[in-house]
């Protein structure tokens, strides 16, 4: 599908209404446990003082983000995407958080997508299909009718090769808590950040996609 056409099928209001996430999860970045009291202000700092490329582009992870679509988030520098962050996307989180963060798996599931090879990256959609990500299955529960029901948690602006040093691939269990990549810029980008969303599947005949994003229900 082409940019034209998605952003055209991303204008129908059903992606608007806010819907909550069955589950709890845990923030996917290091948090308390691993930094104390200080959580609160470092990370927000951190997106305040690190340069993104310190020869081509000097500009922080704050820098050239309009204060609309700038937001705080539990300690975490977020940012709204007008351009990524709609359709069944709409509930999509950027954290600003510099490259070579590790991402933990925000609840216990399966590894249902996985891709950690690309290296390129850019602030163009052209560079959409060199994305790192990983996406992982959550159940939860059954329908009436005995069907399985899951929501899917999705990492994306992972470091090429982190999913692979971790020992992971599709099809693995991992826990809540348990490191599944590092950050590192791919794909459609122009700043350092973790991309994260929560999707339930959506057979609604008004979907075109068969899916849609969730409001996430963290646990503080």
């Amino acid at each position: 599908m082409d940019m034209d056409e998605f952003r055209r099928l991303s204008a129908l209001p059903m992606w608007y209404q806010v819907v909550e996430s069955v589950l709890t999860y845990q923030y996917p970045l290091p948090r308390v446990q691993q930094l104390g009291k200080r959580w609160r202000t470092f990370w927000k700092k951190a997106a305040e003082n690190h340069i993104v490329d310190e020869e081509r582009a000097p500009y922080t992870l704050i820098d050239g983000i309009p204060k609309n679509e700038l937001y705080e988030l539990d300690g975490f520098w977020c940012a709204k995407s007008p351009e990524s962050h709609i359709g069944p996307f709409v509930n999509a989180i950027d954290f600003l958080i510099p490259d070579g963060t590790p991402v933990f798996a925000a609840q216990d599931g399966i590894i249902v997508e996985a891709v950690d090879q690309n290296t390129q990256w850019g602030d163009d959609e052209t560079f959409r299909d060199d994305l790192n990500f990983m996406s992982i299955a959550h159940d939860i529960g059954t329908t009436p009718q005995g069907k399985a029901m899951v929501e899917t948690t999705q990492y994306c602006h992972l470091e090429a090769g982190s999913i692979r040093v971790q020992g992971l691939r599709v099809g693995m269990r991992v826990n809540q808590g348990q490191q599944i990549a590092t950050v590192g810029k791919s794909g459609w980008t122009d700043r350092d950040h973790l991309h994260f969303i929560v999707f339930e599947t959506d057979f609604h005949s008004l979907n075109p996609f068969g899916f849609q994003s969730l409001v996430p229900r963290f646990r503080r």
